[in-house]
């Protein structure tokens, strides 16, 4: 393989996609929510769970990507460049970033201002930091959904810290480090249970899939038997296979029956994950490819601005909402919502990644070693 060849699973584009349609549909069930019980309410129950699943599978495939990346370059280089590393992530996140914090703290307050709406607490000096963990309980819906993107960026900007350390410092000792996170992972989870309190914004949660890709990205640098037996699993158990990891990701929180199992839930979905990884990437019998979708495969590029712009967006459709008067509870106009947010996030997203983010992207090129 070239040096120069740059490494990129295509097949996971459209993967992307699927997994910021939860977080989507939390947006949009949880901004016109009016009552704290039926279809509506344990629907958004529901969302809600699979969209920590989404979490999950952002982490999961970053840290194989990552990885991979990481491990290829040791192979050829032998050596990691860590000041690239970080100057690649840092303008990955910084354009979409601004954006949303730009939103939060002067945006938004100024137009709630303009309008005479309810009166916003917008956090100061060490909560600031803090944000969502401690203090989303004084927010109201609005702002609950922005500062949550702006906190989940914040998880990943210290993963990515934090990784780079590991991937130049511990890449010797990678398979153990990724057992640790794992580990780490579970028992956050577990503590979580026993203090009751949400695991959904603790970074530390989210080990398991930190983990479990970082060990996937090691089986696929070295080729291991494994793998090749994975290739060639026979059609007639992919589908099964398919239909029992997407019943696990929507339901497997929902049918725990205790803490233990429902601390290792994200284990099992994890698994999954890898498998839907190497038979979309290295599949030689898989009934699908999502990479032949055209419109999948652009939706998961422009899947980060989709995050990001879906919140502020719909923040102000609802917004407009209340200003014309509109019930938020009738069912049209929560379609009509939802279809509008969606619609509008695409739009904007498009025109951010084509203009703002893939220059940059092309920048950050120039700072790869191979």
């Amino acid at each position: 393989m070239p040096k120069t060849k740059r490494l990129h699973f295509k097949d996971l584009d459209a993967l992307r996609f699927f997994g910021f349609i939860p977080v989507f549909l939390f947006s949009v069930l949880f901004l016109s929510s009016t009552d704290t019980e039926g279809f509506h309410h344990e629907l958004m129950v529901i969302i809600r769970f699979v969209k920590i699943n989404s979490f999950d599978f952002f982490f999961f495939i970053s840290s194989f990507l990552l990885t991979s990346q990481a491990l290829r370059e040791y192979k050829y280089n032998k050596s990691f460049a860590l000041k690239s590393f970080y100057v690649r992530r840092f303008i990955r996140l910084l354009p979409l970033t601004a954006v949303a914090l730009s939103f939060a703290f002067i945006f938004y307050p100024l137009i709630i201002r303009t309008l005479k709406l309810n009166v916003v607490t917008t956090p100061q000096g060490p909560k600031l930091l803090q944000l969502i963990p401690e203090y989303y309980a004084s927010y109201i819906n609005e702002q609950y959904i922005y500062l949550a993107v702006i906190w989940v960026i914040l998880m990943f900007a210290g993963f990515y810290i934090i990784w780079g350390l590991i991937l130049k410092y511990g890449s010797k000792a990678l398979k153990f480090i990724a057992i640790l996170f794992i580990l780490t992972g579970i028992v956050t989870r577990i503590v979580c249970h026993f203090m009751d309190i949400s695991f959904e914004f603790n970074p530390l949660a989210y080990g398991v899939a930190i983990g479990m890709a970082a060990m996937l990205a090691q089986l696929v640098r070295t080729e291991s038997k494994q793998l090749e037996k994975i290739k060639n699993i026979p059609k007639k158990f992919i589908f099964p296979i398919y239909i029992i990891g997407l019943l696990i990701v929507l339901f497997g929180y929902l049918i725990s029956t205790n803490f233990f199992i429902y601390s290792i839930v994200p284990v099992i979905t994890c698994a999954f994950f890898a498998f839907l990884i190497l038979d979309q990437t290295f599949g030689k019998n898989s009934p699908f490819k999502f990479r032949n979708n055209k419109v999948l495969t652009h939706l998961g590029k422009i899947s980060f601005g989709l995050f990001v712009y879906q919140a502020i967006l719909n923040v102000l459709i609802v917004i407009g909402i209340d200003s014309l008067d509109f019930e938020m509870t009738s069912f049209s106009t929560k379609i009509l919502f939802t279809i509008l947010g969606f619609v509008m996030s695409w739009i904007v997203a498009d025109l951010s990644f084509n203009f703002v983010e893939k220059p940059l992207l092309r920048m950050r090129r120039e700072f790869k070693k191979i």
